[in-house]
């Protein structure tokens, strides 16, 4: 079989009655072998049924999914069902021009491209009767996704892929863009077609406020899939960073309201800071992989971060009886400078312990 059409639908029911006699005409008439796979979410106005149907006339097939909701896990599915050689996913709500489907193909039939992906923004593309905001909107969130793929249109959802290039690809989207998750993780060849995008006719619209910070959400996490270092490093910093305000609000409230002498103070902010910043990085880990048990991993953890403590303490005392930084709000400065200290000692002390590993390692 050349194609497999994967229309995900919820509650669609006025639209796949003239959807599907749509495209098996297009079919039809291009000479192209291929099905229709409706991939309902157990909708309550009876889509399943219309659309199981139009089996007898057109070539239809139905999966209803009752535990789980959601487009791009409903494309997935699609991705498992299909039969043909190419995937073509498009909206069921008529709101991508039926008429594409050959030229949204043939790229990929010829070895063009392994992806086509139809674009609003391109020469020849195009929205019919959208206000400002949703234009503004739709370009912002492309805007977005502009460091991950080389697409002008990444929330169109209307994509071509072949097959085969799915295979071993693990793809785990958050709410309904399927088309980026697939470009990203399979960096195939790509092409965009133009298309004229249309809203729809009957049913509501499923662009609401959850849909955004989903959609953000899974942004996030395709950055960490391309990017892994940089958001390892962000991950870094803002661990970090709550931990030195942590262990600096500590060390204030320890001196100002119980007249804690500043180094003294600091021992107990440099336990609960650490403390803090432990927990936190197993939470939000920044390296993926087996996590020590929680004990064992603390001591190790809080062992690892007393050698700066030391070089820490070592700068405030410093500071406060030589430099008369032990008044406030002096003896602050003087902790960070010593926070700041004891971490680049730690972080060249791992850098030189992980190089003379490495040197024994390749002499054994």
């Amino acid at each position: 079989m050349e194609l497999s059409i994967i229309l995900p639908t919820y509650n669609e029911n006025e639209n796949v009655k003239k959807i599907i006699p749509k495209i098996s005409q297009i079919l039809k008439d291009e000479g192209i072998t291929g099905e229709i796979l409706v991939i309902d979410d157990d909708s309550v106005d009876g889509t399943a049924y219309v659309a199981q149907s139009l089996a007898n006339e057109y070539p239809v097939k139905v999966h209803v999914r009752k535990n789980e909701r959601g487009l791009a896990t409903a494309v997935i599915k699609g991705f498992e069902l299909a039969k043909g050689n190419i995937c073509l996913v498009m909206d069921a709500d008529l709101s991508h021009p039926i008429e594409k489907i050959p030229e949204m193909i043939n790229p990929i039939i010829h070895g063009q491209c392994d992806i086509t992906v139809g674009s609003r923004y391109i020469s020849g593309g195009g929205c019919k009767n959208w206000s400002l905001r949703r234009k503004i909107i739709s370009r912002s969130s492309g805007f977005l996704a502009r460091g991950l793929a080389k697409l002008s249109d990444p929330t169109g959802g209307f994509m071509a892929v072949r097959k085969d290039i799915l295979e071993g690809i693990k793809l785990d989207p958050i709410g309904w863009k399927i088309v980026l998750e697939v470009v990203v993780k399979t960096n195939s060849r790509l092409q965009e077609i133009p298309i004229v995008f249309s809203d729809r006719q009957f049913g509501t619209s499923k662009l609401d406020s959850k849909v955004k910070k989903e959609y953000l959400l899974h942004l996030w996490r395709l950055y960490g899939y391309k990017y892994p270092h940089i958001i390892q490093f962000i991950k870094f910093c803002l661990v970090g960073l709550s931990g030195l305000l942590v262990d600096t609000s500590v060390l204030v409230s320890l001196v100002e309201l119980l007249s804690f002498d500043p180094r003294f103070a600091a021992l107990f902010a440099f336990f609960i800071a650490v403390s803090w910043n432990y927990n936190l990085n197993r939470i939000w880990p920044l390296q993926t992989g087996p996590k020590e048990k929680a004990y064992a991993g603390y001591i190790s953890f809080a062992l690892r971060c007393s050698i700066g403590f030391g070089v820490r303490i070592g700068i405030m005392h410093f500071l406060m009886e030589y430099a008369q930084m032990g008044k406030s709000p002096w003896y602050i400065f003087s902790s960070l400078l010593g926070i700041f200290a004891g971490s680049f000692f730690n972080f060249m002390v791992s850098k030189y312990v992980s190089f003379f590993k490495s040197i024994l390692k390749t002499r054994k």
